[in-house]
């Protein structure tokens, strides 16, 4: 099983649309795919339509359980978008765990994941530096994927992530632990089709020269955001394609 957190430290940088997305391709490639929101916003699980399944029941429980083997595929909720693909939702609440610092409190997320039914799982990570939520995906995760917006905030946000991955490794290394993580590069969303502005054009370079971007490019399209207040996956309709076409070839790259 592989598993990919996306990340990115800054907002608006289309963290949760490529998580979202990706998860979405690799389950219509026939895999079996769970998306874990690890957002306290909770965007992707309101964008696909999951809700817990009992009060209490979202990723703020595994987070706050001592021992929570198994819990991942308890509460995943399957999806409407695809028979293969399920979400861990997240909530408001989940922005509690940030002040926890109980022993071992950051690996609770990677033991949930023992003995789930995926190929491939996919974390939404929040745009926070460091913290015990991002520690917490940096410590299940195997690949990371940074997302970045055509803007200074999204160069500044990879930026950003990239050194809290490498104070993570240096840590790891100072106490005898394995070193795992892969950085699979950068996803740049919602790039301009037509005349990009100088910022974007200047912040795709800056991006470029980390010898980590990933192409395609993903292309803007209206539809995208329309979908997530929709609640459907843009996939479904012919002027989502495009977009659906690029993720689907970062897909490639990306997912072993």
């Amino acid at each position: 099983m592989q598993t990919i957190m996306v990340y990115s430290e800054s907002g608006g940088a289309t963290k949760t649309t490529t998580a979202v997305s990706l998860a979405a391709v690799t389950a219509a490639s026939g895999r079996k795919v769970v998306l874990v929101d690890l957002d306290p916003r909770a965007a992707a699980s309101k964008w696909i339509g999951v809700e817990p399944k009992e009060e209490g029941l979202h990723v703020g429980a595994i987070l706050g359980d001592a021992d929570p083997e198994g819990w991942a595929e308890d509460l995943a909720v399957t999806s409407s978008w695809f028979p293969n693909f399920r979400v861990v939702p997240s909530a408001r609440s989940v922005s509690n765990r940030e002040a926890d610092r109980a022993d071992h409190a950051e690996l609770r997320l990677r033991t949930s994941l023992i003995g789930i039914n995926a190929d491939v799982v996919i974390i939404d990570c929040p745009n926070r530096q460091g913290g015990p939520l991002t520690l917490s995906a940096l410590n299940a995760a195997d690949t990371i994927v940074y997302a970045a917006g055509a803007t200074v905030d999204g160069v500044d946000g990879v930026a950003g992530a990239r050194k809290s991955v490498e104070q993570f490794r240096m840590s790891r290394k100072r106490i005898g632990a394995p070193d795992n993580l892969q950085e699979a590069g950068i996803v740049v969303g919602a790039v301009a089709s037509t005349v990009m502005s100088r910022i974007a054009v200047s912040s795709i370079d800056e991006l470029r020269q980390t010898g980590m971007l990933l192409t395609p490019l993903v292309p803007h399209r209206t539809i995208v955001q329309e979908m997530r207040v929709t609640q459907e996956w843009y996939g479904e309709y012919r002027k989502g394609l495009p977009v659906v076409e690029a993720y689907t070839e970062l897909m490639k790259e990306i997912v072993k």
